[in-house]
């Protein structure tokens, strides 16, 4: 099954400031990576430079930063193209997103993944198939 994973637990993963979420999110990264195919977008890789060359600046040097684009990149990347962000739009329209959120879950709808795995849009939600899957909350179906 092709899982799209959004930044928010990326960031997670590698914020040092929160050690037992650090924890839990690499020991469900590890597992959902060898159950699934993980999907990943430029948005995404573009997401987590700017989170950690801003917010988390003082503990990522560039070269962690570099370390961190690369493992991401080592994913199923996608790229946006005008048909995606022009779906982006009516998505964001239609189902009351940011656009930022709904850029996101187009190009997973685009990438043909099950799962959207984030804390951004509801745990359980559809959009247009996709289900939203939040890990900090039980599963549903």
């Amino acid at each position: 099954m092709r899982v799209f994973v959004d930044t928010n637990l990326w960031v997670y993963r590698l914020d040092r400031r929160q050690p037992a979420k650090s924890r839990f999110v690499a020991d469900w990264l590890r597992q959902l990576a060898d159950e699934h195919e993980i999907v990943v977008s430029t948005q995404v890789l573009i997401e987590l430079r700017a989170v950690l060359t801003g917010k988390l600046k003082p503990a990522f040097s560039a070269a962690d930063v570099d370390t961190a684009l690369n493992a991401l990149a080592a994913f199923e990347v996608i790229g946006a193209d005008a048909n995606m962000v022009l779906d982006a739009h009516r998505l964001a329209v239609a189902e009351q997103l940011s656009w930022f959120d709904a850029l996101i879950a187009e190009t997973a709808i685009r990438s043909h993944c099950a799962v959207l795995c984030s804390e951004d849009f509801g745990h359980g939600r559809r959009l247009d198939g996709l289900l939203v899957q939040n890990p900090f909350k039980p599963p549903r179906a």
